[in-house]
């Protein structure tokens, strides 16, 4: 005796899509902000070397700030963090700057002490007594203000290398007042003013016009055909095979 079955067909639901936020920029413009940032920090490193090609203080001070913005449009419209903490992240990324910059005076006189040791007369020694050799210099806003300031005054009255004009010690003292800012009055400035009302696409042509800047200037401070240029270069986005294009 056959038997008829009847199949109930299950029924599919439908699949719930995850929503995700739109960016304010497209791709493209994420990368360039990613350059952007590389290319800051590669002219921080190298800033008496840049500021020799008037990439000074004042420019990437402007250029930071452009950057920025366009970070903070883009966290902003991405929901990744408030704007409390993206103005810890750029604190953070200030305090960063100032603690490589002093870094590089322990550095200095680290190299005149020992430039200085080498005919072993003890009367024409440099002592490194003051330069906080071994001490943390960070740890805290109140330690890295006051270290900086140490070493700062220091640099100023011994004469180091990379530290003998009024501008190599001025480049360092740049990024302790901007380290000194809060994020209220640098919000009131008129340049964060100016820079707030560029539309998407402005903000990104002068984001890019001035990372290119930085980096013909980079270009020509490390050609491409010296083969010891190349990890500098690298950190500047810049051509290994080539000089860069426009």
């Amino acid at each position: 005796m056959e038997t008829n079955t009847t199949t109930t067909p299950t029924a599919t639901l439908p699949q719930t899509e995850t929503s995700r936020p739109r960016s304010y920029f497209n791709q493209g413009q994420l990368e360039d902000i990613k350059l952007a940032e590389s290319v800051l920090d590669a002219a921080t490193a190298n800033a008496q070397a840049v500021a020799d090609r008037d990439i000074d203080a004042a420019f990437l001070g402007g250029y930071s700030e452009v950057i920025s913005e366009a970070r903070s449009r883009s966290s902003r419209s991405l929901e990744e963090v408030s704007d409390s903490e993206q103005a810890t992240l750029e604190s953070n990324k200030t305090a960063a700057n100032l603690h490589t910059a002093l870094q590089a005076i322990q550095s200095a006189a680290k190299q005149k002490h020992k430039m200085l040791a080498t005919d072993g007369d003890p009367e024409t020694n440099f002592p490194t007594d003051g330069y906080l050799i071994g001490a943390r210099l960070n740890g805290s806003r109140a330690n890295l203000l006051q270290s900086a300031d140490t070493l700062i005054a220091r640099a100023k009255s011994d004469s180091l290398p990379g530290y003998k004009t009024p501008a190599q010690i001025a480049a360092v003292e740049n990024l302790l007042e901007k380290y000194r800012d809060d994020k209220s009055a640098q919000q009131e400035s008129n340049r964060s003013k100016e820079i707030s009302r560029l539309t998407r696409d402005d903000l990104m042509s002068t984001l890019n016009i001035r990372r290119s800047a930085i980096q013909h200037a980079a270009d020509a401070l490390w050609p491409w055909s010296v083969e010891s240029n190349r990890p500098t270069r690298k950190t500047f986005g810049l051509p290994l095979t080539r000089p860069m294009g426009m």
